[in-house]
């Protein structure tokens, strides 16, 4: 079955998603995603400069991990705030030893090692520049995002859409916005389709596709789909990509009800129950 965007449902939930707008979901990143409280933990002990160069470089090794990936960023945010709990780091020769540590001592890189350390140094090697300004500016990041995703993806020789990339802008996004930050990022980069998204974009039908495997292994009717989305909310696709991280596990992980229970749940820290309710009832509409 060809993946494609179902029009009508792009409509519709984003005129649901309006409903909750951006400022909410900032709410939400700050209160329920641990990958944004690890990153904060990671600030706080090395500063933020050098939190978005470790951001970086981790979420470029971010695949085929052996463990969930709230887990691989307590890992990662642990690993080094302890090896750095004497001081931060003298500059991006430590950053990049620290890295290839936290690699061979986090046993969500067991696989693929090498690949791994491989990747970190031709990265370091390549796209020194960036890491260099965000270490000293890490507010370079707020208008300079889709730059820094290219020049990633030059450095590394594939599409700048592809998952593991544009990741990258949200991770170090999250080591950068400090809580209470309510500034957003209106970048022009795709949102990265993991397995929770492509569940998300399934459930919600606003994609269609045979199973949601097939949209990870298909990603860019998903993309730009939740592009046209944020456009017609207002919310950035940083953030979009923070609810459905939040939400998109419930419909493969539970029945359906279930699903739209734990979601009005979620969703319930930051508006009246009703309408949590409401939504969770018509955004996730099938079982992935």
């Amino acid at each position: 079955m060809k993946v494609y965007i179902n029009e009508a449902r792009v409509d519709e939930v984003s005129e649901l998603l309006s409903t909750i707008g951006p400022y909410r979901i900032l709410e939400l990143e700050e209160k329920l995603d641990p990958q944004f409280k690890a990153l904060k933990k990671l600030s706080l002990a090395v500063g933020t400069g050098w939190a978005s160069v470790y951001a970086l470089l981790v979420s470029l090794i971010s695949y085929k991990l052996l463990m969930r990936g709230e887990e691989w960023w307590e890992c990662a945010a642990s690993l080094i705030s302890s090896r750095r709990k004497a001081r931060p780091p003298y500059g991006l020769n430590e950053v990049v030893d620290d890295v290839l540590w936290f690699i061979d001592n986090c046993r969500g890189s067991i696989l693929a090692r090498e690949a791994r350390k491989k990747r970190v140094q031709q990265v370091y090697i390549g796209s020194r520049k960036i890491l260099e300004v965000l270490a000293s500016n890490p507010e370079y990041f707020y208008s300079n995002a889709e730059t820094i995703v290219k020049t990633l993806a030059r450095t590394l020789g594939v599409e700048d859409w592809r998952k593991t990339v544009v990741f990258t802008a949200k991770m170090v996004y999250y080591a950068i916005r400090k809580p209470g930050d309510r500034r957003l990022v209106n970048i022009e980069i795709p949102i990265p389709v993991d397995t929770r998204v492509a569940c998300a974009s399934y459930s919600s039908m606003v994609v269609e596709a045979s199973n949601y495997m097939e949209i990870v292994r298909n990603p860019r009717a998903a993309q730009e789909a939740w592009s046209r989305i944020s456009k017609k909310t207002g919310i950035p696709v940083l953030n979009l990509d923070s609810l459905l991280w939040l939400t998109g596990w419930t419909p493969r992980d539970l029945s359906l009800e279930e699903a739209r229970r734990k979601v009005e749940d979620i969703l319930s820290n930051v508006m009246e129950k009703l309408v949590a309710r409401e939504i969770s009832q018509r955004l996730y509409v099938r079982r992935c």
